[in-house]
């Protein structure tokens, strides 16, 4: 059964249930209250008419009963009956079933005695009293009316409020039923929505914005920001596959050509055992040059894998001197054909990495040699919040609009700083220094050619 029938019928029960208690309560209260009322209004009749024999004049007084008298079995009128003190019936302005109400004779001792008494005689109720009358002498006169008239007031209430439930009955099923529809509109969008976007593969859909501030607007609310979400992780996924495709691409392109060195001199040597020593001997070397550049690609590429499988950074992060990092890589770079200069003031004391930080000063020193540099200038400082490590040599410099693009994974240049290099320097570069909460970027230098400046956050 769907929801909106489901809240129909939920709200019809409590309706019916709350109408019925209602009935139950009228209708016992006025069953309570209605005999009541009858004697009420008997008991003014008689004392009426009591008081108006006490000052009647006995001359006028013309005992009998009229023939027009109403009678109480076809007639709901209230009627009164005058007896003597004997019981005899001296005047009746009504009879019951034709004849004269025959009231017990111990209600009359009563009214006589007391004053007044009452009784339910037959089909009808009768409230009695007493009069005294100087020239009539005393009796007793009472008022009665058919029972049946307070049957008939509590079944016309009945129906009144049975027909009055019937009708709240069946608008509160037609209120409940807008109402729930109205209520549930928005579910209604969010199933059709969600089959809209699973036909049409659509993430960009969107519910309409509730503003009410109930559970279908949070419901709205939080479906549309898991849209969101997912759009976005679809994204950050589409876009993660890409750069893979892209990456294993590279990768297969910048393996190829080592593999196919080796492959040709390991042809060579086996298909001529009597070549030369001179010609074997280059082969040799050919084909151990071209495994360091496969190894030295192979790490790289283990190096990369590691970052975006979000290794923690090698070492444990601790206090670590930019200056002696600098220093220590220019000892390294002695077997360079560059030369390299460090200028630095004080130490600059920066949290992270000291074999990490020391890989990226290298790598930064050997890409200027890489491609073109012969001389490269390390320098260190610090604003107080952040430690600085610039890198600036006298190379060919980065073409114009390619400053973002030379941290990408195998990218290559134009022709002038091309060289040896697999193209991925940059990137692990970048890797690094994100890895250690800071910043990397590459601009023309005063050497003429590129700077690169790292900024790391200075130690606690």
């Amino acid at each position: 059964m769907k929801i909106r029938w489901r809240l129909t019928w939920y709200g019809i029960g409590f309706t019916a249930l709350t109408l019925v208690g209602f009935i139950v309560v009228i209708v016992l209260l006025v069953e309570g209250t209605a005999g009541e009322d009858q004697d009420t209004q008997l008991s003014a009749i008689a004392d009426e008419a009591a008081a108006s024999i006490e000052q009647a004049d006995p001359a006028a007084v013309q005992p009998g009963v009229p023939p027009l008298a109403i009678d109480a079995a076809t007639s709901d009128q209230p009627f009164t009956t005058v007896y003597d003190e004997v019981g005899s019936v001296v005047f009746a302005t009504g009879t019951v079933d034709g004849e004269p109400l025959d009231l017990p004779a111990a209600v009359i001792v009563e009214a006589l005695q007391q004053g007044s008494s009452e009784a339910s005689v037959g089909s009808v109720r009768t409230q009695v009293r007493r009069w005294e009358n100087p020239g009539l002498g005393v009796g007793v006169v009472a008022a009665s009316q058919a029972l049946r008239v307070v049957e008939q007031q509590i079944a016309g209430l009945r129906f009144f409020l049975v027909a009055f439930g019937a009708i709240a009955l069946i608008a509160a099923a037609i209120g409940a039923w807008f109402m729930a529809g109205r209520a549930l509109r928005p579910l209604n969008q969010l199933a059709e929505t969600t089959d809209e976007i699973g036909s049409t593969d659509d993430l960009s859909r969107r519910l309409p914005e509730e503003k009410r501030d109930d559970e279908v607007g949070t419901l709205t609310r939080s479906f549309n920001a898991m849209l969101e979400t997912i759009e976005e992780s679809r994204s950050v996924r589409d876009e993660t596959i890409a750069a893979q495709k892209r990456f294993v691409a590279d990768a297969s392109h910048e393996l190829r050509s080592p593999l196919t060195s080796i492959r040709a001199n390991a042809g060579f040597l086996r298909d001529h055992p009597d070549a030369a020593v001179i010609d074997r001997a280059e082969a040799v070397e050919d084909i151990a040059d071209e495994a360091d550049r496969m190894g030295g690609l192979i790490d790289d590429l283990i190096t990369l894998a590691r970052a975006d499988a979000g290794a923690e950074t090698s070492g444990g992060h601790r206090r670590v001197d930019l200056d002696a990092i600098a220093r220590a890589a220019q000892r390294r770079a002695r077997n360079l054909a560059i030369d390299v200069v460090v200028r630095s003031d004080a130490p600059v004391v920066v949290q992270g990495s000291d074999t990490e930080l020391a890989e990226l000063a290298w790598i930064l020193i050997e890409n200027a040699s890489v491609h073109g540099g012969t001389q490269v200038v390390v320098s260190t400082g610090s604003d107080g919040a952040v430690g600085a490590l610039v890198v600036s040599d006298d190379g060919p410099g980065i073409p114009a609009g390619e400053s973002d693009a030379v941290f990408e994974r195998f990218y290559r240049s134009d022709p002038a700083r091309s060289g040896p290099g697999h193209g991925l320097g940059l990137s692990i570069a970048r890797t690094i220094v994100h890895r250690h909460h800071g910043s990397i970027s590459v601009a023309s230098g005063d050497l003429g050619g590129a700077e690169v400046t790292v900024t790391l956050p200075i130690a606690d």
